[in-house]
């Protein structure tokens, strides 16, 4: 009789222990799944940034690579150019969140390098290119001063084609706070192959 007691004691407090744990492990379910869905969403936020990155890249390596083919280029060319390039950010809207911007920039013999043009377009985001801002002088030579790239020299009658790309990024899914709007910034740098590109289009 005790035998049969024990056992029904036992398998009661086996219930009883199964419950609590499973009650545990809810609780603990509960809350920690604040936590596990701030880490996914901002696991989908971080993936949406990397890949508008990826592709901000691609239209700076793009634009300069076709710019560089010209021997000599029209600004109906460069809005052909930008236009077309600006697709590769599809599905994403470029025109109101980016805007390329491409310098010609010289370097003159005993002289200090000079921007020859500039040209925006692409989209209608408001930035500056980094490496200083065209006076509008039809002279290459008498062009308003260029700060080069980190790591960039020029010998005499050198001349590079830089694309730089903003594309300004807003989350998802996470605030401000956690993940706040930031601007993604790229650029290329490029000789041109058949002249060398200072004549401002027209």
């Amino acid at each position: 009789m005790n035998h049969m007691i024990n056992f029904f004691l036992r398998r009661k407090f086996i219930r009883h222990l199964l419950r609590s744990q499973r009650g545990i492990a809810a609780m603990e379910f509960a809350l920690t799944l604040p936590i596990w869905v701030i880490f996914l969403l901002g696991l989908c936020d971080g993936t949406f940034y990397m890949l508008k990155s990826e592709k901000t890249d691609r239209i700076a390596y793009s634009v300069t690579d076709i710019v560089t083919q010209y021997q000599a280029i029209s600004l109906s060319n460069l809005n052909d150019i930008v236009l077309a390039a600006s697709q590769l950010m599809l599905p994403f809207q470029f025109s109101s969140n980016g805007v390329i911007i491409i310098t010609s920039i010289y370097q003159p013999p005993g002289g200090s390098p000079t921007i020859c043009w500039q040209y925006s377009g692409g989209g209608t985001l408001l930035k500056t290119s980094q490496f200083g801002t065209a006076n509008g002088s039809p002279v290459c030579a008498n062009g308003s001063p260029a700060t080069l790239p980190s790591g960039l020299t020029l010998n005499d009658n050198d001349n590079v084609i830089i694309s730089e790309v903003y594309y300004s990024f807003s989350p998802l899914f996470m605030n401000d706070t956690i993940f706040p709007p930031t601007n993604i910034y790229r650029l290329a740098v490029y000789k041109p192959r058949l002249s060398l590109l200072i004549q401002p289009p027209t």
